[in-house]
């Protein structure tokens, strides 16, 4: 595996006791939750920094909500990257989480398989949602494609459909993938997008039952793209997409969060200078890239028809 990457970090054990690795829990847990929020590592590493009394509004959301915290293997690379140890600060993130009373969930991407599973009786129709996925996904420049040129077997598998009644594809795709993360990539960000896209699809599900929480902006246009390039036959269920702005706004207006202060702390970890969002304010006709202080942004969340944060 290059650059040091590793899908098991070495201090794992760390936090083996706070988080569900078995995937039969996962399944049951993945079609049993009312909603399932997927963390990226950028914002995973901002709320990690958080303190307890900020934190404990978001994990006061997520619990409301009834929903389980996910994080694939992809993402845990990152966060153990190049030393392959998890930070203490990420350690105890997930230890608050858990103690909130959130399951925290670390999946093999490829056992979505078996969530599938329960709802497909083919091989080929999970393996199809897979395939679908990447051929939407993949672009010029990306470490799933680099995959793919390099290995023949899985691209003939994924993007031809071959073997396509073969329980195995989804395996050989991920592990495949992990194998070749790169420092830098957007691989991570990309797998989230694949996964969340064959989620979509479990029927009965409501919209917006599966969430990705990213501060990535690359990262949450590639997931909307991708959902608005899916011809509308194999377009699942919606994604919700939060970024630590949106949720801020939506903790505001669910009467979790209301202290000024505390509202600017959150908005302002991790961030430098001017904070972005992509919104709307109260005369604007559509949505469009707002930038200004941490202040000036809060002040307007707390205003009944301040501003309207999409991202």
């Amino acid at each position: 595996m290059k650059g040091d990457y590793t899908d098991n970090p070495h201090n794992i054990t760390e936090i083996s006791s706070y988080v569900t690795m078995k995937k039969e829990i996962i399944v049951a847990e993945i079609i049993g939750s009312q909603k399932c929020y997927f963390y990226d590592a950028c914002s995973f590493r901002r709320h990690a920094n958080l303190d307890n009394v900020h934190a404990e509004y978001l994990l006061r959301y997520i619990k409301n909500q009834r929903g389980v915290v996910v994080i694939t293997r992809c993402i845990l690379m990152e966060l153990a990257s190049y030393s392959g140890l998890l930070k203490q600060e990420y350690i105890e993130y997930i230890k608050r989480i858990s103690d909130f009373g959130i399951k925290v969930l670390i999946i093999y991407e490829e056992d979505l398989f078996s969530v599938m599973e329960v709802c497909f009786s083919t091989n080929k129709a999970i393996n199809n949602y897979l395939c679908w996925a990447v051929r939407i996904i993949k672009g010029p420049v990306s470490t799933i494609t680099a995959t793919l040129e390099k290995d023949k077997n899985v691209y003939n598998e994924v993007v031809k459909g071959e073997k396509i009644d073969n329980s195995g594809v989804y395996r050989r795709f991920f592990e495949a993938v992990r194998e070749n993360k790169e420092a830098g990539d957007d691989l991570g960000e990309e797998v989230l997008a694949v996964c969340l896209h064959i989620l979509s699809h479990i029927p009965g599900e409501e919209d917006g039952k599966f969430c990705v929480i990213t501060d990535d902006k690359g990262a949450a246009s590639k997931i909307d793209a991708m959902f608005k390039k899916t011809v509308n036959h194999y377009r699942g269920k919606t994604v919700g997409i939060f970024s630590t702005p949106k949720l801020v706004q939506v903790l505001y207006r669910e009467n979790i969060l209301r202290d000024s202060d505390h509202l600017k702390e959150i908005l302002g970890e991790g961030a430098e200078g001017n904070i972005a969002v992509l919104g709307m304010l109260v005369y604007d006709i559509r949505g469009r890239e707002i930038s200004m202080k941490r202040d000036e942004l809060a002040d307007l969340i707390m205003q009944p028809n301040g501003i309207s944060i999409f991202f």
